[in-house]
C-alpha cells in the first residue's frame, strides 16, 4: 500500500455512490456545496445494477409475456418464442445506459468521484484504500450513504435477491421463501417466464382485499403456494427445503431457493466505532429528522438508518439532508411511502389499510371499484380494483389500495393526495380524463358513499361499508 503524502481537504464528502449517495451529491451541488463522491464499486450501487432494475427488467418481460393472449384477442397473430440469454443482454444493457447516466450527471454538476473502499481515521478525516494506492480526506461534513447488502450463503444453489436477478440461464424450477414485495415479484415474474415456482409464505401483511386477490393470482398463475413453518433447508446438488403446518411434514425441491430476508447495511467496515458515532446492534445508524447523526457534522441516509430498505425513502431523504446541509429550511416531516408490488397485474398499498385503522381507533368508512366496470381496463383485458379507506367523522383519506394495470402510474396520486391531507370532496372534485384510469380512482372515492356512477347500488351495498 502506498500512504499519500498529504491529506487533502474537501468540503462535503459523500460515502456511497447508490441512489442515496447521488441523488444527495447531486442536490447538494445544486445548491453550492463542493462535494466529493467515493464509491468502491459502481455508481448507481446494488439498487442499479444488482437489485432494483434487473428485477424490473425481468418483471417487465413477464408482463409482455402475460400479454400475449391479449394480442392475439386484437388479430396480431405469431408464434412467440422466448430466449433467456436475449433478456439478459436487454438486462445488462440497461443497466449500463442507466449507470452512464448517472456517471454524466455527476460529471455536469462538477462532482469529484474517487473510487476505493472509505474507512475513517478521525472525526473530520477519511481514508480511501484503492488497490496499493491509499489516500486520506480531511472533510467538513460526511454523509454515510452505503446502503446495505442481501444475505449470502455458502451454497451456490441458495440466491439472496442480488444472485437472483444476475442468473444468465432460465430455471426449470425455482423455491421461494418469502412474503415480501421482492418474493411476490419474483414468484410471478419467473413463473410467467416459464419456471415452476414454489412460494413459501403465510402472510403478505397487506389490506385484506389485496391478501384476498393475491392469493387467488397466485392459484390462477399456477404458483405452488405453500404456508407453514420451514424448519430445514438442504442443499446439495438441488435445494431441499422441509415446512410444517399443524403437525404436516412437507418437503419441496427445487434447483434452486431464493429466501428474501432483511437487508443488512453497510456500516461495520467504516471505522464508526473509533469515531464515537453510535451505531445500533443491527448495525444501523440512529439519526435525527435531518439525517444528523450524534457526531454533528456526521450525517447517514437510506438503508444504513432505520427504517424500510427502499430505493424512495433513500432518494427522499438525500434530497432533505443536502438541503439541510446546504443551508435551506428542509422539511423533516416523513413522507408516505407506498409499498409497490410489480406482480401480474401490479399491486400498491400506500396508508392505513383496513386494519390499522380500525386498530388505530378510527371510525372508518371503505370503498371499492373493480376496475373491470373501468372503460380502460377493458380495453386492455385487465383486471382488479380500487380501494379506499377513510374516516368517517371528517371525510379525511387514510389509505388506498390497488391491484391492477397502471397501479404504479396512479401510486404517486394516491400519495400526493394523502400528504395534503385530502378528504373525498378533494377527490370527487377534479375532472379526469374519459376513458382512462384515472376515473376508476374518482369511482372508488364516490364508492365510500354509493355515488359510484358504473356499480349499480346493490355492488355498492356489497362493496363498501361504515
Amino acid at each position: 500500500m502506498v500512504v499519500g503524502e498529504l491529506t487533502q481537504e474537501r468540503d462535503l464528502v459523500i460515502l456511497g455512490g447508490g441512489p442515496a449517495g447521488y441523488t444527495a451529491a447531486i442536490r447538494a451541488s445544486q445548491l453550492g456545496r463542493n462535494v466529493t463522491l467515493i464509491e468502491q464499486a459502481q455508481l448507481g450501487g446494488l439498487c442499479l445494477n444488482k437489485g432494483c432494475i434487473p428485477s424490473k427488467v425481468v418483471a417487465h418481460a413477464a408482463d409482455i409475456k402475460q400479454q400475449m393472449n391479449h394480442i392475439s384477442a386484437l388479430g396480431f397473430s405469431f408464434n412467440p418464442t422466448h430466449d433467456f440469454s436475449q433478456l439478459v443482454e436487454y438486462r445488462e444493457r440497461t443497466i449500463r445506459q442507466l449507470r452512464t447516466g448517472v456517471e454524466a450527471l455527476c460529471q455536469a454538476n462538477a462532482i469529484e468521484i474517487l473510487h476505493g473502499t472509505a474507512s475513517f481515521l478521525a472525526d473530520d478525516r477519511i481514508g480511501v484504500e484503492l488497490g496499493h494506492q491509499f489516500d486520506t480526506y480531511r472533510f467538513t461534513d460526511v454523509v454515510i450513504a452505503t446502503g446495505s447488502h442481501s444475505i449470502e450463503q455458502d451454497s451456490p444453489s441458495i440466491l439472496n435477491a442480488e444472485q437472483l436477478y444476475q442468473l444468465t440461464e432460465l430455471p426449470e424450477r425455482l423455491v421461494i421463501i418469502g412474503q415480501d414485495y421482492i418474493a411476490v415479484e419474483a414468484a410471478m415474474s419467473f413463473q410467467a417466464l416459464g419456471t415452476s415456482v414454489t412460494l413459501i409464505a403465510d402472510d403478505f401483511q397487506l389490506d385484506s382485499s389485496i391478501n384476498k386477490e393475491l392469493r387467488r393470482l397466485l392459484k390462477k398463475q399456477k404458483i405452488q403456494l405453500v404456508s407453514g413453518t420451514v424448519t430445514a433447508i438442504e442443499a446439495e446438488e438441488a435445494v431441499t427445503v422441509t415446512v410444517v403446518k399443524q403437525g404436516q411434514e412437507t418437503t419441496w425441491s427445487a434447483p434452486f431457493l431464493f429466501q428474501s430476508l432483511p437487508r443488512v447495511p453497510h456500516t461495520l467496515e467504516l471505522g464508526l466505532e473509533r469515531i464515537g458515532v453510535t451505531v445500533a446492534e443491527d448495525g444501523t445508524i440512529p439519526v435525527d429528522p435531518f439525517g444528523q447523526t450524534n457526531r454533528p457534522h456526521i450525517y447517514a441516509i437510506g438503508d444504513v438508518t432505520p427504517g424500510p430498505a427502499i430505493a424512495t425513502r433513500a432518494i427522499h431523504e438525500a434530497k432533505r439532508t443536502a438541503e439541510h446541509l446546504s443551508g435551506q429550511l428542509a422539511d423533516a416531516t416523513v413522507p408516505y411511502y407506498p409499498t409497490i408490488i410489480r406482480s401480474l397485474p401490479p399491486i400498491v398499498s400506500i396508508g392505513l389499510t383496513e386494519q390499522a385503522a380500525t386498530d388505530a381507533g378510527y371510525s372508518i368508512r371503505t370503498g371499492q371499484f373493480p376496475l373491470n366496470a373501468n372503460g380502460t381496463t377493458m380495453i386492455e383485458a385487465g383486471s382488479g380494483f380500487i380501494k379506499v379507506i377513510s374516516d368517517a367523522t371528517t371525510n379525511l383519506l387514510l389509505g388506498v389500495h390497488m391491484m391492477g394495470e397502471g397501479a404504479v402510474d396512479l401510486a404517486g396520486t394516491f400519495a400526493q393526495a394523502l400528504e395534503m391531507a385530502a378528504k373525498e370532496e378533494d377527490v370527487r372534485f377534479p375532472i379526469m380524463p374519459h376513458p382512462s384510469r384515472s376515473e376508476a380512482w374518482t369511482e372508488a372515492v364516490e364508492s365510500l358513499i354509493g355515488h359510484a356512477i358504473h356499480l349499480s347500488p346493490r355492488q355498492q351495498d356489497v362493496l363498501t361499508k361504515s
